[in-house]
């Protein structure tokens, strides 16, 4: 498919699935039927994100708006409700992605020191452990650099 139709599809796809802002959050469709109703109405699409369809290996991307209500919380490339750890200050280098709050998650995978934590969580304060002790706590929606030595990461 060719670049500017499809872009002209898109248009009209956004227009057909944006909800007007005076809607009720809980008339407002979720993401995933946004999703599915722009991949039907315009075939060849590929979802590849949360909120994103590519086209054309990648040619042409719709990233689709969420509402307000359900604004992203991605704190550098770690993406809302996740929480992840880096091998770098700044949410740079290798990155560790966790998106369940039910065990501790060991590091170790990282091959690394961690060097930076990011929350992308709207609830949740992510704990960050040597052994069993705390030394790095993490609210939602923030991240922190460190220099501290971690073991696992947990969150509550």
């Amino acid at each position: 498919m060719k670049t500017r139709p499809m872009l002209v599809l898109l248009a009209t796809a956004m227009l057909a699935v944006t909800v007007p802002a005076a809607a009720n959050a809980q008339d407002a469709p979720d993401m995933q039927e946004r999703i599915e109703t722009v991949l039907a109405d315009n075939p060849g699409g590929v979802q590849t994100g949360w909120n994103e369809v590519t086209w054309d290996d990648g040619a042409v991307i719709l990233t689709i708006a969420p509402d307000s209500d359900i604004a992203p919380r991605t704190i550098g490339s770690c993406a809302t409700g996740a929480f992840c750890a880096y091998s770098q200050a700044g949410y740079l280098g290798s990155k560790l992605t966790f998106t369940t709050c039910t065990a501790n998650h060991s590091v170790s995978t990282l091959g690394a020191p961690v060097r930076s934590i990011a929350n992308a969580r709207n609830n949740n304060t992510v704990k960050a452990l040597n052994g069993s002790t705390v030394v790095l706590t993490v609210p939602a929606n923030t991240g922190k650099n460190t220099t501290a030595s971690i073991t696992k990461l947990s969150c509550s």
